[in-house]
């Protein structure tokens, strides 16, 4: 809901500071006072445009504040989210700063916004209804959405199922499209790819085979040096009488002759012993590695070519083996489904055909349960109209079928409304302005209320051209709205500012040769005498009181 309101600078307003609570609040005060000033405030911090001429007389800049707590609307907090906008603390505050320049700054919990972004928060947070005006409910684009969320959990599973068939057929749709304009380029594809495939099918890559090949270059092309090394290890070991296994030999003969005398020279033998036989195993591997050692420089020529595909076949499809490897497998999934039928436009529209005729028998499906949805809306806004004192009023939902199909089905919905009886049903965005047509709309925001998501119902004198009777009927159906979604109404019927749970009096007056609007909460003795005027004028009488104090006490049992 909306909590707080800051407006400073604004129009007449030098500085007001709103506190709200939940249920319903009216703001009254004689015509001029500013009342409209502060929607005006409001439509600026949920999105609409400001000027410099909202900035107040001698006033550098206008500055609009409000705190908002954040309602559990799922598609709000995706919105914030991807915005940036941190809403930990449960609450969005959002200001608005006017310059006289023109400029306008935009920040929602303390980061920079556009006025787009604001719009969109905005939707979700306030609605403003004027006498012949509301959001959502007057745009004939969104009967549609109102009907099928007035219908909740069942008919949203039903408008899934056919929307899982619909994406599949506007999948196959698009798939055959691209085959018909573009059966040059898809060719050219499969060319492309048939010489991909058989050019890595024939080099027959292998995962390790590069650090392979690498190593035995680097040992062909070093041949002599390795042969060179080899020989003289296999001489240092193995020379006769001056050969290292010969000398550690010996070197072990001595030791063990007095190993027997100290530990020391036990482990000294020891030692020498092993690294006798270690260098007699050396020797003979140094052998075996010079006798297996051959040149072949038809195998180096091989080793070089294969090492230049792979390099060239890297420069073409992967900077690795393993890369090329991958691409080798996406391209054959990729035949694969070129040969199983895939972009094959006669198996396609076989497909598709097939699709149309489920998608069509699940729009029929979709349809007959939005006419009994429309049944159901038909008969509850009829009832709210009727408790408005409209019995010649007829709200109906009216049906169209569109051809192909949409993502919403195969309905276009529109509201259709028949305020006096004999004048026939017509388009409710052509309904006249007027008390009627305020109680139409109250009726239908009683309706949508919950479906709307909207925190905080604005009716700018939205009661405007009845009374009695009528009158306590608003005030009955605004408390009932209150009762999911924060109200305020500026009226000035009396059964109205009676049954609100808060009162704010807007004023207007003159200090210094300025004028300035002054607003503030009225307690229930200020209320009394408040309501009195309404009725009486200014010149307020016992007889007004005592009116005002029926009103008020009748107003408790509106709920």
């Amino acid at each position: 809901m909306l909590e707080n309101l800051v407006i400073e600078n604004f129009a007449i307003i030098e500085k007001v500071d709103l506190q709200f609570d939940k249920g319903m609040s009216v703001l009254t005060g004689e015509t001029g006072a500013g009342k409209s000033i502060i929607i005006d405030a409001l439509t600026l911090l949920t999105g609409g445009r400001a000027s410099s001429d909202m900035v107040r007389h001698g006033a550098r800049k206008a500055t609009l504040q409000a705190v908002f707590s954040v309602p559990n609307n799922p598609l709000l907090r995706h919105l914030l989210d991807n915005n940036g906008i941190d809403t930990s603390e449960q609450e969005l505050i959002i200001y608005r700063e006017v310059n006289i320049n023109g400029r306008s700054t935009i920040r929602i919990n303390g980061l920079l916004v556009n006025l787009k972004t604001l719009a969109m928060v905005g939707h979700y947070l306030v609605d403003i209804q004027g006498q012949n005006d509301t959001q959502q409910l007057l745009n004939n684009d969104e009967h549609l959405v109102l009907l099928d969320a007035f219908g909740g959990d069942d008919l949203q599973k039903i408008m899934q199922t056919y929307q899982g068939v619909f994406e599949e057929f506007r999948t196959v749709t698009q798939q055959i499209h691209k085959v018909q304009t573009s059966q040059q380029d898809i060719a050219q594809r499969l060319d492309l790819l048939k010489f991909q495939k058989e050019e890595l099918a024939a080099a027959d890559l292998q995962p390790d085979e590069e650090d392979k090949l690498l190593d035995a270059r680097s040992k062909l092309s070093n041949y002599k040096k390795i042969a060179d090394r080899l020989q003289n290890v296999e001489y240092t070991l193995n020379t006769e009488q001056h050969g290292a296994v010969d000398l550690l030999a010996d070197a072990m003969q001595q030791l063990q002759e007095i190993a027997t005398y100290d530990e020391a020279f036990a482990q000294l033998s020891e030692t020498v012993s092993e690294a006798y036989y270690t260098a007699q195993e050396v020797g003979r591997d140094v052998d075996e590695q010079l006798s297996e050692l051959t040149y072949d420089e038809n195998e180096l020529i091989r080793i070089d070519d294969r090492l230049q595909l792979i390099h060239s076949l890297e420069r073409k499809y992967g900077a690795t083996i393993q890369d090329i490897l991958v691409f080798q497998d996406k391209i054959t999934r990729e035949l694969s489904d070129m040969d199983n039928g895939v972009l094959d436009i006669e198996h396609l529209q076989e497909r598709r055909e097939s699709l149309r005729l489920t998608l069509k028998s699940h729009a029929i499906k979709l349809r007959d349960a939005r006419q009994n949805v429309a049944h159901q809306l038909e008969k509850n806004v009829n009832q709210q109209l009727s408790d408005l004192l409209m019995s010649g009023a007829e709200f109906a939902v009216h049906f169209d079928t569109i051809k192909g199909f949409l993502s919403t089905g195969t309905d276009k919905v529109e509201f259709y409304v028949q305020t006096n009886i004999g004048e026939g049903m017509a388009p409710l965005v052509k309904i006249a302005s007027g008390g009627e047509a305020a109680r139409l709309m109250l009726a239908l925001k009683t309706t949508f209320a919950k479906q709307q998501h909207i925190i905080s119902i604005v009716f700018d004198e939205a009661d405007t051209g009845v009374s009695g009777r009528v009158a306590q009927a608003i005030a009955k159906k605004m408390l009932t709205i209150a009762t999911d979604s924060q109200v305020l109404a500026i009226t000035h019927l009396p059964q109205v500012a009676a049954a609100a749970t808060h009162h704010f009096l807007i004023a207007k007056e003159t200090t210094h040769d300025r004028t300035l609007t002054r607003v503030k909460p009225l307690d229930e003795a200020s209320r009394v005498e408040a309501i009195a005027m309404m009725l009486s004028g200014d010149d307020i009488s016992e007889t007004a009181l005592a009116n005002a104090r029926d009103l008020r006490q009748q107003s408790q049992h509106l709920n």
